[in-house]
């Protein structure tokens, strides 16, 4: 629990500039580009906006970039409910659904 609870602080620390951005946070143990098994891990849904748009560019020149421990390694952009862009930085590839492609592009 205290290494969860460490976890959760840093990145918590980490999102403090787009909180306000935050949906929800949940439990999964799959996502697009991840299957834990057995394993879980906590997810993060935010807005995309120019907001947190500008966060993400920030902190990295690519979406490769994102590496654990510092940022958070798998991104997925949403619209609606259709994923166009998923990114797995520590394996290496991200992929694109142009069918799912919303009016702006980041």
């Amino acid at each position: 629990m205290e290494n969860e609870e460490l976890r959760l602080a840093a990145v918590d620390e980490l999102l403090a500039p787009i909180k306000s951005q935050l949906i929800e946070r949940k439990v999964q143990n799959e996502w697009e580009t991840t299957t834990l098994g057995g394993n879980t891990a906590f997810v993060y849904d935010l807005l995309l906006n120019d907001t947190t748009a500008q966060f993400l560019k920030e902190r990295s020149d690519s979406l490769l970039d994102w590496i654990t421990p510092e940022l958070r390694e798998d991104l997925m952009f949403y619209e609606d409910e259709q994923c166009f862009l998923a990114a797995c930085s520590h394996e290496g590839f991200f992929w694109v659904d142009e069918k799912g492609m919303g009016p702006f592009f980041y």
